[in-house]
């Protein structure tokens, strides 16, 4: 009889839940596979900066040798000489966005001189004294091709080092103070090299290494007869050792007209 069917026979009704289970199971596939994609980013992240780790200690062990040479070397020069702590103090810090370089004070009124380099498309600019003292610096004049700039910070009785009117001359004993490898008030002696003249770069044998950009060489009464720009990196195979360059303050001195002002102003 027709009406005699039995139950496992009867035809399945799919019903609501049903659907509503399945709806449920593939957000929670979606969740679960969005997991997985942070966790592969956080992976991917992790490796990233452990990488840049590596290069870091590659490079923080490259220059740790030098850094601890430096340090050596200049605290025995100011033991030596004593006066060149008084140079010392007019040696600057500047920070700026994204780096940082040397310059030094020019004048009590708080002038200061260092590269275009260092505080090219920089600013704000932070002037730091080695008394800890922090100042903000306007540029008044900066020459992409000289590679100088002028800046001043509002101060007034700042410690400065003189500029000297005469050329420098060669095996010239000279002092570079500067701000290298992250150090700060490192001192190092050479001579200059240069055996022509006029100058039109001054060649030093100074050890010159990344934040030394901006530092004076200093005749040994304290004079500045130039400015640290670069060294030079001999050619493969060139029996020629490098050396550090520097931007005869003559021609700073001729090209950096809001200079020539302020000298010829306290020379008055």
């Amino acid at each position: 009889m027709t009406d005699d069917k039995r139950p496992e026979e009867e035809e399945y009704v799919p019903t609501p839940e049903d659907f509503l289970f399945d709806e449920e199971e593939t957000e929670e596939e979606k969740k679960k596979k969005h997991s997985q994609k942070l966790v592969f980013r956080f992976i991917g992240l992790g490796l990233a900066l452990l990488l840049i780790m590596q290069v870091a200690n590659i490079w923080l062990n490259l220059f740790s040798a030098d850094s601890r040479e430096l340090a050596r070397t200049s605290e025995e020069i100011v033991s030596e000489h004593g006066h060149i702590a008084d140079f010392k103090e007019a040696v600057v810090t500047i920070q700026g966005n994204g780096g940082r370089g040397t310059g030094f004070a020019i004048s009590e009124d708080g002038y200061i001189l260092t590269n275009h380099h260092v505080i090219h498309n920089r600013a704000p600019l932070a002037v730091v004294f080695p008394t800890g003292d922090i100042f903000h610096a306007e540029v008044l004049e900066s020459k992409e091709e000289l590679d100088v700039a002028l800046l001043k910070i509002e101060a007034e009785e700042v410690p400065y080092l003189p500029i000297r009117q005469e050329d420098a001359i060669e095996k010239e004993k000279i002092y570079v103070i500067g701000s290298p490898l992250s150090q700060t008030q490192i001192v190092n002696e050479g001579e200059v090299l240069n055996d022509e003249e006029p100058y039109q770069v001054l060649k030093i044998s100074n050890a010159i290494f990344p934040g030394h950009s901006g530092s004076p060489v200093l005749s040994e009464q304290g004079e500045v007869v130039g400015v640290v720009y670069a060294r030079s990196v001999p050619s493969i195979g060139s029996q020629e050792e490098g050396h550090g360059l520097a931007i005869p303050i003559e021609i700073i001195v001729d090209e950096m007209a809001e200079l020539a002002r302020l000298l010829e102003r306290n020379i008055e």
